[in-house]
Protein backbone atom coordinates (compact mmCIF):
# COMPACT_ATOMS: atom_id res chain seq x y z
CA UNK A 1 0.00 0.00 0.00
CA UNK A 2 1.50 3.40 -0.90
CA UNK A 3 2.37 5.53 2.08
CA UNK A 4 1.36 9.16 1.80
CA UNK A 5 4.21 11.57 2.52
CA UNK A 6 3.49 13.36 5.75
CA UNK A 7 1.79 10.35 7.27
CA UNK A 8 4.25 9.14 9.84
CA UNK A 9 4.57 5.39 10.06
CA UNK A 10 5.23 3.44 13.24
CA UNK A 11 4.46 -0.07 14.39
CA UNK A 12 2.02 0.77 17.15
CA UNK A 13 -0.57 2.74 15.14
CA UNK A 14 -3.66 0.53 15.14
CA UNK A 15 -4.91 1.61 11.74
CA UNK A 16 -1.69 0.78 9.97
CA UNK A 17 -0.08 -1.90 12.08
CA UNK A 18 -0.89 -4.82 9.87
CA UNK A 19 0.56 -3.31 6.74
CA UNK A 20 3.59 -1.80 8.38
CA UNK A 21 4.36 -4.88 10.46
CA UNK A 22 4.23 -7.00 7.36
CA UNK A 23 6.47 -4.56 5.51
CA UNK A 24 9.07 -4.54 8.26
CA UNK A 25 8.95 -8.31 8.60
CA UNK A 26 9.52 -8.59 4.89
CA UNK A 27 12.37 -6.13 5.22
CA UNK A 28 14.05 -8.17 7.93
CA UNK A 29 13.70 -11.37 5.93
CA UNK A 30 15.05 -10.13 2.59
CA UNK A 31 18.31 -11.84 1.56
CA UNK A 32 20.90 -9.55 0.08
CA UNK A 33 23.92 -10.18 -2.13
CA UNK A 34 27.05 -10.67 -0.05
CA UNK A 35 30.67 -9.76 -0.21
CA UNK A 36 33.09 -12.60 -0.85
CA UNK A 37 33.44 -12.99 2.92
CA UNK A 38 30.02 -14.59 3.23
CA UNK A 39 28.32 -16.68 0.58
CA UNK A 40 24.85 -16.85 2.18
CA UNK A 41 23.39 -14.40 4.67
CA UNK A 42 20.10 -12.77 5.65
CA UNK A 43 19.35 -9.96 8.07
CA UNK A 44 18.02 -12.55 10.48
CA UNK A 45 21.67 -13.38 11.19
CA UNK A 46 22.35 -9.81 12.33
CA UNK A 47 20.98 -8.71 15.70
CA UNK A 48 20.71 -5.38 17.45
CA UNK A 49 22.49 -5.86 20.80
CA UNK A 50 19.78 -3.71 22.40
CA UNK A 51 19.95 -0.87 24.89
CA UNK A 52 23.39 -0.88 26.46
CA UNK A 53 23.33 -1.46 30.20
CA UNK A 54 25.86 -0.36 32.78
CA UNK A 55 28.40 2.41 32.43
CA UNK A 56 29.47 4.68 31.10
CA UNK A 57 26.12 6.37 30.94
CA UNK A 58 24.97 9.86 30.15
CA UNK A 59 23.90 12.92 32.02
CA UNK A 60 25.67 14.86 34.73
CA UNK A 61 27.63 18.07 34.41
CA UNK A 62 30.65 18.81 32.27
CA UNK A 63 33.86 18.40 34.23
CA UNK A 64 35.59 21.53 35.45
CA UNK A 65 32.61 23.67 36.49
CA UNK A 66 33.11 26.36 39.08
CA UNK A 67 31.13 26.35 42.31
CA UNK A 68 28.74 28.98 40.94
CA UNK A 69 28.27 27.12 37.64
CA UNK A 70 27.65 23.87 39.49
CA UNK A 71 24.97 25.50 41.65
CA UNK A 72 23.23 26.99 38.63
CA UNK A 73 23.42 23.62 36.84
CA UNK A 74 21.71 21.99 39.84
CA UNK A 75 19.04 24.69 39.97
CA UNK A 76 18.35 24.24 36.27
CA UNK A 77 18.01 20.50 36.73
CA UNK A 78 15.49 21.15 39.51
CA UNK A 79 13.43 23.27 37.10
CA UNK A 80 13.83 20.60 34.42
CA UNK A 81 12.34 18.03 36.81
CA UNK A 82 9.59 20.29 38.15
CA UNK A 83 5.99 19.19 37.68
CA UNK A 84 3.83 22.15 36.68
CA UNK A 85 0.24 22.73 37.76
CA UNK A 86 -2.19 25.39 36.51
CA UNK A 87 -2.24 28.18 39.14
CA UNK A 88 0.75 30.43 39.59
CA UNK A 89 1.87 31.83 42.91
CA UNK A 90 2.77 30.25 46.21
CA UNK A 91 5.29 27.43 46.31
CA UNK A 92 3.88 25.53 43.30
CA UNK A 93 5.25 26.02 39.80
CA UNK A 94 2.28 27.06 37.70
CA UNK A 95 1.20 27.96 34.21
CA UNK A 96 0.28 24.57 32.77
CA UNK A 97 -2.02 24.75 29.74
CA UNK A 98 -4.58 25.61 28.56
CA UNK A 99 -3.23 23.00 26.12
CA UNK A 100 -0.11 20.95 26.77
CA UNK A 101 1.79 17.78 25.90
CA UNK A 102 3.14 17.02 29.36
CA UNK A 103 3.58 18.70 32.72
CA UNK A 104 7.34 18.45 33.12
CA UNK A 105 10.38 18.66 30.85
CA UNK A 106 11.85 15.55 32.45
CA UNK A 107 8.80 13.43 31.63
CA UNK A 108 9.81 13.58 27.95
CA UNK A 109 13.58 13.75 28.47
CA UNK A 110 14.39 10.95 30.87
CA UNK A 111 16.28 8.18 29.07
CA UNK A 112 18.83 7.29 30.33
CA UNK A 113 19.02 10.36 32.62
CA UNK A 114 17.56 13.85 32.96
CA UNK A 115 18.17 15.66 29.69
CA UNK A 116 17.96 12.48 27.63
CA UNK A 117 15.40 11.35 25.09
CA UNK A 118 12.00 9.73 25.14
CA UNK A 119 10.92 6.83 27.36
CA UNK A 120 11.83 5.51 30.75
CA UNK A 121 10.82 2.76 33.18
CA UNK A 122 12.88 0.15 31.38
CA UNK A 123 12.58 -3.43 32.58
CA UNK A 124 14.88 -5.87 30.87
CA UNK A 125 15.35 -3.37 28.04
CA UNK A 126 11.58 -3.02 27.49
CA UNK A 127 9.59 0.16 28.00
CA UNK A 128 6.94 -0.63 30.60
CA UNK A 129 5.33 2.79 30.90
CA UNK A 130 5.00 5.72 28.54
CA UNK A 131 5.06 8.65 31.01
CA UNK A 132 2.16 10.41 29.31
CA UNK A 133 -0.19 7.77 30.70
CA UNK A 134 0.51 9.18 34.15
CA UNK A 135 -0.24 12.73 33.00
CA UNK A 136 -3.26 12.86 30.71
CA UNK A 137 -5.98 12.45 33.38
CA UNK A 138 -4.01 13.81 36.34
CA UNK A 139 -5.99 15.94 38.83
CA UNK A 140 -9.31 15.02 37.24
CA UNK A 141 -8.51 16.02 33.65
CA UNK A 142 -11.02 14.56 31.18
CA UNK A 143 -8.57 13.93 28.34
CA UNK A 144 -8.65 10.79 26.25
CA UNK A 145 -5.37 9.33 25.04
CA UNK A 146 -4.73 9.88 21.31
CA UNK A 147 -4.66 6.67 19.27
CA UNK A 148 -0.94 6.89 18.45
CA UNK A 149 0.29 6.86 22.06
CA UNK A 150 0.91 3.38 23.48
CA UNK A 151 1.96 2.31 26.95
CA UNK A 152 5.17 0.67 25.73
CA UNK A 153 5.94 3.09 22.90
CA UNK A 154 7.67 6.44 22.66
CA UNK A 155 6.11 9.72 23.66
CA UNK A 156 5.02 11.30 20.39
CA UNK A 157 4.35 14.95 19.68
CA UNK A 158 1.86 15.65 16.88
CA UNK A 159 2.19 18.15 14.04
CA UNK A 160 -0.39 18.60 11.30
CA UNK A 161 1.07 18.89 7.78
CA UNK A 162 -2.12 20.70 6.66
CA UNK A 163 -4.82 22.71 8.37
CA UNK A 164 -7.53 20.09 8.97
CA UNK A 165 -9.94 19.60 6.05
CA UNK A 166 -7.87 21.82 3.76
CA UNK A 167 -4.76 21.60 1.61
CA UNK A 168 -3.30 24.70 3.26
CA UNK A 169 0.02 23.94 4.96
CA UNK A 170 0.05 23.97 8.75
CA UNK A 171 3.12 22.31 10.26
CA UNK A 172 2.60 23.44 13.84
CA UNK A 173 2.47 21.37 17.02
CA UNK A 174 -1.04 20.46 18.15
CA UNK A 175 -1.01 19.77 21.86
CA UNK A 176 -2.31 16.38 22.96
CA UNK A 177 -4.15 17.41 26.12
CA UNK A 178 -6.03 20.27 27.78
CA UNK A 179 -6.56 21.30 31.41
CA UNK A 180 -10.34 20.77 31.12
CA UNK A 181 -11.68 18.96 34.19
CA UNK A 182 -8.63 19.48 36.36
CA UNK A 183 -9.41 20.48 39.92
CA UNK A 184 -7.01 23.43 39.57
CA UNK A 185 -8.65 24.69 36.33
CA UNK A 186 -12.23 25.41 37.35
CA UNK A 187 -14.36 26.83 34.55
CA UNK A 188 -12.10 25.78 31.68
CA UNK A 189 -13.83 23.79 28.95
CA UNK A 190 -11.43 23.38 26.04
CA UNK A 191 -11.64 20.35 23.75
CA UNK A 192 -8.73 18.27 22.52
CA UNK A 193 -7.79 18.39 18.84
CA UNK A 194 -9.16 15.77 16.47
CA UNK A 195 -6.23 13.65 15.38
CA UNK A 196 -6.45 12.03 11.95
CA UNK A 197 -4.03 9.38 10.73
CA UNK A 198 -4.24 10.98 7.27
CA UNK A 199 -2.94 14.36 8.43
CA UNK A 200 -0.36 13.89 11.12
CA UNK A 201 3.40 13.79 11.57
CA UNK A 202 5.11 12.55 14.70
CA UNK A 203 8.21 13.65 16.56
CA UNK A 204 9.80 11.93 19.50
CA UNK A 205 11.77 14.05 22.00
CA UNK A 206 15.48 14.39 21.34
CA UNK A 207 18.18 14.10 23.97
CA UNK A 208 19.95 17.32 24.96
CA UNK A 209 23.24 15.89 26.26
CA UNK A 210 26.20 17.89 24.96
CA UNK A 211 24.02 20.51 23.27
CA UNK A 212 25.95 23.33 24.96
CA UNK A 213 29.06 22.22 23.08
CA UNK A 214 27.11 21.99 19.82
CA UNK A 215 25.80 25.49 20.47
CA UNK A 216 29.26 27.08 20.37
CA UNK A 217 30.56 25.50 17.18
CA UNK A 218 31.36 28.35 14.81
CA UNK A 219 28.94 28.98 11.92
CA UNK A 220 31.78 28.89 9.40
CA UNK A 221 32.87 25.45 10.60
CA UNK A 222 29.45 24.00 9.78
CA UNK A 223 29.23 25.92 6.50
CA UNK A 224 32.63 24.63 5.44
CA UNK A 225 31.44 21.08 6.08
CA UNK A 226 28.40 21.73 3.88
CA UNK A 227 30.67 22.97 1.11
CA UNK A 228 32.93 19.93 1.35
CA UNK A 229 29.96 17.55 1.19
CA UNK A 230 28.42 19.20 -1.84
CA UNK A 231 31.75 19.25 -3.65
CA UNK A 232 31.80 15.42 -3.39
CA UNK A 233 28.11 14.92 -4.12
CA UNK A 234 28.69 13.19 -7.45
CA UNK A 235 30.55 10.39 -5.64
CA UNK A 236 28.59 10.20 -2.37
CA UNK A 237 25.09 11.43 -3.21
CA UNK A 238 25.31 13.66 -0.12
CA UNK A 239 24.98 17.45 -0.04
CA UNK A 240 24.07 18.81 3.37
CA UNK A 241 22.40 22.21 3.66
CA UNK A 242 22.81 24.52 6.64
CA UNK A 243 19.65 25.69 8.36
CA UNK A 244 20.03 29.46 8.19
CA UNK A 245 18.23 31.81 10.55
CA UNK A 246 16.44 34.27 8.31
CA UNK A 247 16.97 37.17 10.72
CA UNK A 248 20.59 36.80 11.80
CA UNK A 249 22.18 34.55 9.18
CA UNK A 250 23.29 32.22 11.97
CA UNK A 251 23.44 28.48 11.38
CA UNK A 252 20.67 26.82 13.34
CA UNK A 253 21.79 23.41 14.60
CA UNK A 254 19.37 22.05 17.24
CA UNK A 255 16.12 20.14 16.76
CA UNK A 256 14.91 17.54 14.27
CA UNK A 257 14.75 20.13 11.48
CA UNK A 258 17.55 22.36 12.73
CA UNK A 259 15.00 24.92 13.87
CA UNK A 260 16.96 26.41 16.78
CA UNK A 261 20.26 28.24 17.01
CA UNK A 262 20.63 28.09 20.77
CA UNK A 263 19.34 26.54 23.95
CA UNK A 264 17.60 29.55 25.48
CA UNK A 265 15.22 29.90 22.55
CA UNK A 266 14.74 26.12 22.46
CA UNK A 267 13.92 26.02 26.18
CA UNK A 268 11.60 29.03 25.96
CA UNK A 269 9.68 27.70 22.97
CA UNK A 270 9.37 24.19 24.35
CA UNK A 271 8.22 25.49 27.73
CA UNK A 272 5.48 27.43 25.97
CA UNK A 273 4.50 24.83 23.36
CA UNK A 274 4.94 21.60 25.31
CA UNK A 275 3.84 22.72 28.80
CA UNK A 276 1.78 25.78 27.92
CA UNK A 277 3.84 27.94 30.29
CA UNK A 278 4.22 31.52 29.08
CA UNK A 279 7.57 33.22 29.60
CA UNK A 280 9.45 36.39 28.73
CA UNK A 281 10.37 35.06 25.28
CA UNK A 282 6.91 33.67 24.46
CA UNK A 283 4.45 35.61 26.65
CA UNK A 284 1.22 34.54 24.90
CA UNK A 285 -0.72 31.37 25.61
CA UNK A 286 -0.55 28.95 22.70
CA UNK A 287 -4.31 28.36 22.80
CA UNK A 288 -6.42 31.46 23.50
CA UNK A 289 -9.71 30.23 22.03
CA UNK A 290 -11.56 29.84 25.35
CA UNK A 291 -11.21 32.92 27.61
CA UNK A 292 -12.28 30.93 30.69
CA UNK A 293 -9.12 28.82 30.30
CA UNK A 294 -6.78 31.84 30.48
CA UNK A 295 -6.41 31.62 34.24
CA UNK A 296 -3.12 33.37 34.97
CA UNK A 297 -1.46 36.73 34.34
CA UNK A 298 1.36 36.54 31.80
CA UNK A 299 4.17 35.73 31.62
CA UNK A 300 3.83 32.83 34.01
CA UNK A 301 7.60 32.41 34.26
CA UNK A 302 10.13 35.24 34.33
CA UNK A 303 12.91 37.11 36.03
CA UNK A 304 12.78 37.33 39.83
CA UNK A 305 13.49 40.93 40.84
CA UNK A 306 13.49 40.35 44.61
CA UNK A 307 16.50 42.44 45.79
CA UNK A 308 17.83 39.81 48.18
CA UNK A 309 17.39 36.86 45.85
CA UNK A 310 20.28 34.41 45.55
CA UNK A 311 22.23 35.00 42.31
CA UNK A 312 21.33 31.64 40.77
CA UNK A 313 17.60 32.25 41.32
CA UNK A 314 17.43 35.66 39.62
CA UNK A 315 16.74 34.36 36.13
CA UNK A 316 13.55 32.56 35.14
CA UNK A 317 13.18 28.82 34.73
CA UNK A 318 13.82 29.14 30.99
CA UNK A 319 17.33 30.49 31.46
CA UNK A 320 18.15 28.06 34.25
CA UNK A 321 17.01 25.07 32.18
CA UNK A 322 19.01 26.33 29.22
CA UNK A 323 22.09 26.54 31.44
CA UNK A 324 21.41 23.04 32.77
CA UNK A 325 21.21 21.62 29.24
CA UNK A 326 24.19 23.66 28.10
CA UNK A 327 26.41 22.37 30.90
CA UNK A 328 25.34 18.73 30.58
CA UNK A 329 28.16 16.47 29.48
CA UNK A 330 27.97 14.54 26.22
CA UNK A 331 27.28 10.80 26.45
CA UNK A 332 30.38 8.72 27.06
CA UNK A 333 30.96 5.68 24.82
CA UNK A 334 31.87 2.26 26.08
CA UNK A 335 35.37 0.96 25.60
CA UNK A 336 35.40 -0.49 22.09
CA UNK A 337 36.36 -4.12 21.72
CA UNK A 338 37.91 -5.41 18.49
CA UNK A 339 34.52 -5.93 16.84
CA UNK A 340 33.33 -2.42 17.66
CA UNK A 341 36.63 -1.02 16.36
CA UNK A 342 36.08 -2.89 13.10
CA UNK A 343 32.48 -1.65 13.04
CA UNK A 344 33.71 1.92 13.40
CA UNK A 345 35.97 1.41 10.39
CA UNK A 346 33.15 -0.15 8.37
CA UNK A 347 30.80 2.68 9.37
CA UNK A 348 33.24 5.16 7.87
CA UNK A 349 34.13 3.10 4.81
CA UNK A 350 30.54 2.60 3.65
CA UNK A 351 29.90 6.34 3.78
CA UNK A 352 27.82 6.80 6.95
CA UNK A 353 30.17 9.53 8.15
CA UNK A 354 29.36 11.60 5.07
CA UNK A 355 26.35 12.76 7.13
CA UNK A 356 27.14 11.39 10.59
CA UNK A 357 30.40 13.32 10.70
CA UNK A 358 32.50 11.96 13.52
CA UNK A 359 33.85 15.19 15.01
CA UNK A 360 33.57 18.94 15.26
CA UNK A 361 35.72 21.33 17.29
CA UNK A 362 34.16 24.04 19.44
CA UNK A 363 35.16 27.68 19.36
CA UNK A 364 36.97 29.50 22.17
CA UNK A 365 34.40 30.37 24.83
CA UNK A 366 34.92 33.49 26.90
CA UNK A 367 32.24 32.94 29.53
CA UNK A 368 32.51 29.20 30.20
CA UNK A 369 36.28 28.70 30.16
CA UNK A 370 38.62 26.02 28.97
CA UNK A 371 36.29 23.09 29.65
CA UNK A 372 34.18 24.17 26.64
CA UNK A 373 36.76 25.95 24.48
CA UNK A 374 38.53 24.32 21.52
CA UNK A 375 37.11 20.92 22.41
CA UNK A 376 36.95 18.18 19.80
CA UNK A 377 33.57 16.53 20.31
CA UNK A 378 32.67 13.16 18.81
CA UNK A 379 29.00 13.69 18.08
CA UNK A 380 28.59 11.82 14.76
CA UNK A 381 26.56 14.53 13.07
CA UNK A 382 27.29 17.21 10.49
CA UNK A 383 24.40 19.29 11.95
CA UNK A 384 23.15 19.81 8.40
CA UNK A 385 19.82 19.18 6.69
CA UNK A 386 19.48 16.30 4.25
CA UNK A 387 16.82 15.09 1.84
CA UNK A 388 15.52 11.74 3.08
CA UNK A 389 13.04 10.78 0.34
CA UNK A 390 9.32 10.19 0.01
CA UNK A 391 8.95 7.53 2.71
CA UNK A 392 10.54 9.58 5.49
CA UNK A 393 9.08 12.91 4.39
CA UNK A 394 6.65 14.42 6.88
CA UNK A 395 5.67 17.41 4.70
CA UNK A 396 6.56 19.78 7.53
CA UNK A 397 8.45 22.90 6.42
CA UNK A 398 10.47 24.65 9.13
CA UNK A 399 12.66 27.49 7.96
CA UNK A 400 15.26 26.13 5.56
CA UNK A 401 14.12 22.54 6.09
CA UNK A 402 11.73 21.28 3.44
CA UNK A 403 9.13 18.55 3.85
CA UNK A 404 11.59 15.69 3.30
CA UNK A 405 14.56 17.20 5.13
CA UNK A 406 15.93 16.44 8.58
CA UNK A 407 19.00 17.51 10.48
CA UNK A 408 21.43 14.65 10.99
CA UNK A 409 20.82 13.62 14.61
CA UNK A 410 24.00 13.11 16.67
CA UNK A 411 24.69 9.44 17.38
CA UNK A 412 26.54 9.90 20.64
CA UNK A 413 24.54 8.02 23.24
CA UNK A 414 22.93 5.71 20.64
CA UNK A 415 23.79 2.74 22.82
CA UNK A 416 21.41 4.00 25.51
CA UNK A 417 18.52 4.95 23.21
CA UNK A 418 15.28 3.04 23.11
CA UNK A 419 13.64 4.44 19.97
CA UNK A 420 15.09 5.67 16.70
CA UNK A 421 14.12 7.95 13.81
CA UNK A 422 12.25 11.25 14.13
CA UNK A 423 8.95 9.49 14.73
CA UNK A 424 10.29 6.77 17.04
CA UNK A 425 9.12 4.11 14.61
CA UNK A 426 11.53 1.43 15.72
CA UNK A 427 13.61 0.33 18.69
CA UNK A 428 15.80 -1.86 16.46
CA UNK A 429 18.93 -0.08 15.29
CA UNK A 430 19.22 -2.41 12.27
CA UNK A 431 15.73 -1.44 11.14
CA UNK A 432 16.65 2.21 11.71
CA UNK A 433 19.57 1.85 9.29
CA UNK A 434 17.35 0.28 6.64
CA UNK A 435 14.63 2.88 7.22
CA UNK A 436 16.98 5.57 5.93
CA UNK A 437 16.09 4.25 2.46
CA UNK A 438 12.97 2.57 1.14
CA UNK A 439 12.57 1.18 -2.34
CA UNK A 440 10.47 -1.42 -4.10
CA UNK A 441 13.03 -4.17 -3.52
CA UNK A 442 12.59 -3.74 0.23
CA UNK A 443 8.84 -4.17 0.03
CA UNK A 444 7.79 -0.54 0.57
CA UNK A 445 7.13 2.14 -2.03
CA UNK A 446 5.93 5.66 -1.35
CA UNK A 447 4.21 8.19 -3.55
CA UNK A 448 5.51 11.71 -3.79
CA UNK A 449 7.85 13.94 -5.74
CA UNK A 450 10.76 14.27 -3.34
CA UNK A 451 14.22 13.26 -4.47
CA UNK A 452 15.83 10.01 -3.38
CA UNK A 453 17.21 9.74 0.12
CA UNK A 454 20.77 11.01 0.43
CA UNK A 455 21.49 7.91 2.53
CA UNK A 456 20.91 5.59 -0.43
CA UNK A 457 24.56 4.91 -1.25
CA UNK A 458 25.52 4.30 2.37
CA UNK A 459 22.61 1.94 3.01
CA UNK A 460 23.33 0.03 -0.18
CA UNK A 461 26.96 -0.29 0.92
CA UNK A 462 25.82 -1.55 4.33
CA UNK A 463 23.57 -4.11 2.63
CA UNK A 464 26.54 -5.34 0.59
CA UNK A 465 28.59 -6.07 3.71
CA UNK A 466 28.82 -9.57 5.03
CA UNK A 467 26.79 -10.50 8.10
CA UNK A 468 29.85 -10.35 10.36
CA UNK A 469 30.74 -6.83 9.26
CA UNK A 470 27.15 -5.69 9.60
CA UNK A 471 27.09 -7.02 13.14
CA UNK A 472 30.30 -5.12 13.85
CA UNK A 473 28.61 -1.89 12.76
CA UNK A 474 25.68 -2.54 15.10
CA UNK A 475 28.05 -3.38 17.96
CA UNK A 476 29.91 -0.12 17.34
CA UNK A 477 26.71 1.95 17.36
CA UNK A 478 25.50 0.34 20.59
CA UNK A 479 28.85 1.15 22.19
CA UNK A 480 28.39 4.88 21.51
Amino acid sequence: MPVKPGRAVRLSIPTTIGVIFAAFCALEAVTFALSQKDSVKSFQAVTDPGVRGGGPGAGGALPGLSTAQTQTFKDGQTNFETTYSVPTGGSTAGGLGPAFNSNSCSSCHMQPAYGGGTAYDLTGGTVTQNPLFGVYQLNGATNTMPFFETTNGPELIARFPDIPNTTTPDGSVHQLFTITGRTDAKGCNLGQPTFSANNIAYRQPLGTFGDGLIEIIENITILNQAGAECASQSQTGVCGIASIDEHTGDVNRLGWKGQWRGLIMAAAEEMNVELGVTNEYFPAEVNQTVPACLLNPIPEDGTNFTPTIQFDQFTGAVERMAIFMGLTAPPAPATFNSRAIQGQTDFENIGCTNCHLAQYTTAPNASMGTFMSNKTITLYSDLLLHHMGNCLADNIVQGTAQGDMFRTPPLWGAGKRVFFMHDGRTSNILTAIEDHVFNGAQGVTCSGSYQASEATNAVNAFNALGASDQQDVLDFLRDL
